[in-house]
């Protein structure tokens, strides 16, 4: 019998994008050529795989047993794939990167063209969100995120742990405005809000470091001070809330990596020096659940050396 089954990838995609239309899009299928090779998978099984519903569908007991079955029997074909590109010295096979859409943009778009020129039969597949991909459901093989990972099903490699954000704004703007002195002066400015799950991020928070009196020698005191800010704009991308700012309609609160090419060019320009916005590590994020391909391994290493450089 399972001679005559298909090939894994549409059923595994149908799981993890969760619906037919979803998995069709992604194989250049009809939604109902999908529906006709399940139906056929189901009646091979004598078994019903999914729960259906109008808007989703949801693994049966059954259906979950051949879905690890097969998820397990895809790994490890593609495995033997990369083991046999590695026996002739290549990487070869699709690599599915996810990325926010600032960092993705300005690094590793670049760094994917270096890797893709050293290993050509690379084929990559790039996911430039702000939203928080799931690795499994959106079959990502390697995801840059910012804070560290809550979720314990994956595995995190740090990959800018000193990362902070910091006030920017073009130019112009500042020369028409002035520069805040204390993060308190921003409630009298023009703030652009990054909005995270539909919730504009209003509350900044900084802090400085400074000697105190009655401290031993090398010790210091850290002031904390955290502003609500009013944004006049605000969106769920940050690309967007940078550009924003370059073209002078207020302040952004930035990751550093984010706003270097700006600042290294003059587009945007640096406020409150003295302050330290709040940390936001970066970290490379692989799925805990699957065995690491080779080819993965590759461009994460290749990240943190491109990474090191930049710093």
């Amino acid at each position: 019998m399972t001679q005559d089954l298909p090939g894994w990838d549409w059923f595994l995609r149908i799981v993890e994008r969760g619906s037919l239309s979803a998995a069709a899009r992604d194989l250049n299928q009809t939604p109902s050529a999908l529906s006709i090779a399940l139906k056929r998978l189901e009646a091979q099984l004598g078994a019903r795989l999914f729960q259906r519903s109008t808007r989703k569908l949801t693994l049966t007991a059954e259906g979950d047993i051949w879905y690890r079955s097969a998820r397990a029997a895809q790994d490890a074909i593609n495995l033997g794939l990369d083991e046999l590109a590695g026996s002739r010295g290549e990487l070869a096979g699709p690599l599915r990167i996810a990325a926010s859409s600032d960092f993705g943009r300005q690094f590793v778009l670049d760094w994917l063209d270096a890797f893709c020129r050293l290993h050509p039969a690379i084929v990559p597949s790039v996911s430039l969100s702000d939203r928080v991909d799931d690795l499994i459901a959106d079959s990502i093989d390697l995801a840059i995120r910012a804070g560290h990972p809550q979720d314990g099903n994956v595995i995190a490699t740090p990959l800018a742990p000193h990362n902070r954000r910091v006030l920017v704004a073009s130019p112009a703007y500042w020369q028409s405005h002035g520069m805040p002195h204390t993060p308190q002066d921003l409630t009298t400015h023009a703030c652009l809000a990054f909005s995270i799950r539909d919730t504009p991020h209003v509350s900044w928070r900084f802090e400085r470091s400074g000697e105190a009196d009655g401290l031993p020698d090398g010790e210091r005191n850290v002031e904390h001070s955290s502003v609500t800010i009013r944004p006049v704009r605000s969106s769920n991308d940050g690309a967007v809330v940078s550009e924003w700012a370059r073209r002078g309609w207020g302040i952004a609160y930035k990751s550093q990596l984010d706003a270097a090419n700006d600042l290294a060019a003059g587009r945007l320009l640096a406020a409150l020096s003295d302050w330290q916005g709040e940390a936001t590590p970066l970290y490379l994020v692989r799925s805990g659940g699957r065995h690491a391909l080779p080819r993965v391994l590759a461009f994460r290493d290749f990240c943190l050396a491109r990474m090191q450089a930049l710093q």
